[in-house]
């Protein structure tokens, strides 16, 4: 045992030498200065001009480092692959050409040693030379707005992408460089090779579907595109590195003096070895998510319904690759990824996705679309089809793109074409898979006739427009609920009482109390409203049968210091950390969510509290200060000192209620999309899916995408592009005379 790790340290420290030996000639020969000070204009020149483009004031939004790593061919691609050329032509092909190489192999060296340690040393000049342009993200951190900060995770991952094809680049240049006789010949072999690797990943589209398979597995602008976006794969790090053993066993054998049959097959062992690994160790690889706002990862809620799955489901993305003038379609794009996502997510063969192109494969698309009953409108844009279940149990849905994605607006699209401002797939895509792999249909009933707010009235402080869409959108039917009508109340699996301001009558409850009887459910969203000219807490006429379930709504008006940007200073509240450990309401933890003019509630005979006011909020007993003056003063004896519950839900029977002290926080106002400030629509989602034990229905939020404005003044441009065509540049040549004076001394 002591032998073997004697003789691994022995190679390590050989190893080590030629490395040290390799990267020191490298940084000691002007030639090295010279490539490194034309690579950093190169780099500097193209970021400057990027720069230059995006602050154009209709410049499109967007990770402005995605457009850099891999954005380009001439910006990324054909540097790296020159630069990957001539770092590697020398190697090999320079000792021998000198008569050197002998001299190495004789010494106490084994060809493995120097094979690996001058791939170390030259792999080591390729990430000095990237070093420098770090300077990028400072240089972008203040050319975008105050707001609008790059995301450091998919720009560290670009570098980790150009470490990889770096590492795979040099490695096959190595070998060029083992077999050629001279430099140039190294040199261009590596470069047309590498191009041919590239470019190949633009025929995926084009071959048969087999080797379309293999070219999206090695495509390296595929890979770039991902890791630009934040996006790593491990099956991208087990593929280089299989390219690099294999490169590195094979120069090893072509440059042994003494091989025989033996090494050869020795070389050939390693090269399968390395495709193994590359092929079963990516299978089985994890892709993580390195954006800061997690915006490619699903959520815990939609890995547990993806884990309940049982039934097969078959969704065709009939979605074509690209738009207007050629550019990538991001329908596409977010839908590939997500899919990928929940496709490991599902258990083993429940999801089958597959992509059909209307602009290739137009006669298959037409027939997918004839097959669902759609009318074909929908190829220019795309569909995504959904199907589960075979003959009378076969269902279909489709989703459209308005309904995954949220388009940005603005003059800044109409100059560059569609941008995804948010991704809504992930929920639109699970509410499909349960509608067509759970035909149960639920219905909402709302009652109206008591000052509610109307369902169909669009006024920001004064409708419930959006939260029908809301529901409408989460595959739920929603209609009036008539209560002196019991067949037709029989329908409802979920009676909705949102914001009385009158009282329900006898008649009324009773049916009520009748329809909770049938294991029905009830949610109530009943504020604080005042008896005209009183300083009194009216009543709806529901409070005897809430506190049959246990909720008790109280006198006294909800307070308390966290504010709501915009709000009512007290009267409207943000609850952030009241959350209590439900079902309801678990997923909602440490989120913000706003409340307006809150009625207290107190529970009892088992009765949870899902979410509660702040330490410091109270229940406020002086309505009469409170109507009169607006002020609040917690040292009122008959206050009710905070946490005070705001929310609560409870079990009778079969039949579950949940009661909201709050009406206001559903109004259209903050049930917009774009309000992210408040999980006010996740809240109502979550209530209803608890009520209705249907846990897809519990919000997901939309993923917003990383929009990167650049802000520059002429001159600061102009300085940041002096900074890059001299700065950079200057840094390389400033070293290099540095280390020729050291020489000369």
């Amino acid at each position: 045992m002591n032998g073997i790790l004697e003789r691994a340290l022995d190679w390590l420290r050989g190893t080590a030498a030629i490395a040290g030996r390799e990267l020191l000639s490298l940084f000691v020969t002007p030639l090295a200065y010279l490539v490194g000070t034309l690579f950093l204009f190169n780099q500097g020149w193209n970021f400057s001009v990027l720069l230059s483009v995006l602050n154009q004031p209709l410049a499109a939004r967007g990770p402005v480092m995605q457009y850099f790593f891999g954005g380009s061919i001439f910006i990324f691609w054909l540097p790296v692959i020159f630069i990957c050329s001539v770092i590697s032509m020398r190697l090999i092909a320079e000792e021998r050409r000198h008569g050197t190489l002998e001299a190495l192999l004789t010494a106490p060296l084994d060809p493995s040693q120097v094979v690996v340690g001058k791939y170390l040393g030259a792999m080591g000049f390729y990430v000095a030379l990237w070093l420098p342009t770090g300077s990028f993200y400072l240089l972008l951190r203040g050319a975008s707005g105050p707001t609008m900060a790059p995301d450091v995770g998919p720009i560290l991952s670009g570098y980790l992408g150009t470490f990889l094809v770096g590492a795979s680049f040099i490695a096959v240049g190595l070998l060029f460089s083992a077999f050629a006789r001279s430099q140039l010949a190294a040199a261009i072999g590596t470069f047309v090779s590498c191009t041919i690797v590239l470019l190949a990943g633009l025929l995926t589209d084009q071959v048969e579907v087999w080797l379309a398979k293999i070219l999206s597995w090695t495509s390296l602008l595929a890979m770039m595109q991902e890791l630009a976006q934040g996006i790593v794969d491990g099956r991208w790090i087990w593929l280089h590195l299989g390219v690099v053993i294999a490169a590195l066993a094979a120069a090893i054998v072509a440059v042994n003096p003494r091989r025989d049959w033996q090494t050869v097959v020795q070389a050939a062992l390693w090269c399968v070895a390395a495709g193994h690994l590359a092929v079963f160790a990516g299978r089985h690889a994890e892709r993580d998510d390195w954006t800061a706002g997690q915006v490619y990862t699903l959520s815990d809620r939609a890995q547990d319904v993806l884990a309940d799955l049982v039934d097969p489901i078959d969704v065709v993305v009939v979605v074509p690759a690209t738009i207007g003038n050629g550019r990538p379609n991001p329908v596409r794009g977010e839908l590939r990824e997500v899919l990928t996502r929940m496709r490991g997510a599902a258990k083993q063969g429940v999801l089958r996705v597959s992509t059909v192109d209307p602009d290739v494969d137009r006669q298959e698309a037409e027939r997918l679309i004839e097959d669902f009953g759609l009318t074909g409108r929908e190829l220019p844009d795309g569909v995504v089809l959904i199907r589960a279940g075979q003959g009378s149990e076969l269902r279909r849905a489709h989703l459209l793109p308005n309904e995954l994605v949220t388009y940005a607006t603005g003059p800044e699209v109409q100059a560059n074409g569609p941008r995804v401002k948010s991704f809504r797939g992930e929920e639109a895509l699970l509410g499909k898979f349960l509608e067509v792999s759970d035909p149960r249909e639920i219905t909402i009933c709302y009652t109206q006739g008591h000052g509610e707010p109307a369902f169909d009235d669009l006024e920001p402080f004064n409708g419930y427009a959006h939260l029908r869409d809301l529901l409408r959108d989460a595959n739920l039917e929603t209609k009036v609920a008539t209560l002196d009508d019991e067949v037709e109340l029989e329908g409802c699996d979920v009676l909705l009482v949102a914001g009385p301001t009158g009282v329900f009558g006898a008649d009324e409850v009773a049916a009520i109390r009748r329809f909770a009887a049938r294991g029905k459910d009830i949610l109530i969203l009943a504020g604080a409203k005042f008896v005209p000219g009183k300083p009194l807490l009216a009543d709806h006429g529901l409070e005897p049968l809430a506190a049959e379930y246990g909720i008790h709504f109280g006198d006294r008006l909800v307070v308390d210091p966290h504010e709501v940007p915009g709000g009512t200073d007290m009267l409207g509240f943000t609850v952030l950390d009241g959350w209590a450990d439900h079902a309801a309401v678990r997923s909602l933890v440490l989120q913000p969510v706003a409340f307006f003019e809150v009625r207290e509630l107190w529970v009892d005979r088992g009765a949870v509290a899902l979410v509660s006011s702040s330490e410091q909020g109270w229940a406020e007993s002086d309505l009469v200060q409170l109507q009169q003056r607006g002020l609040f003063d917690a040292s009122d004896g008959d206050d009710r000192q905070g946490p005070i519950p705001i929310a609560a839900a409870a079990e009778r029977g079969d039949s579950r209620m949940v009661v909201v002290g709050s009406d206001h926080f559903a109004l259209n106002a903050w049930l917009r999309e774009d309000v992210a400030y408040s999980h006010n629509r996740d809240l109502i989602l979550n209530l209803i899916g608890w009520l209705t034990e249907r846990d897809a229905l519990l919000g997901i939020r939309p993923r917003d995408r990383e929009h990167v404005k650049l802000v520059l003044l002429p001159a600061q441009l102009r300085r940041m592009t002096w900074m890059c065509l001299l700065g950079l540049p200057g840094f390389a040549i400033g070293l290099g005379l540095l280390v020729l004076w050291r020489r000369r001394r």
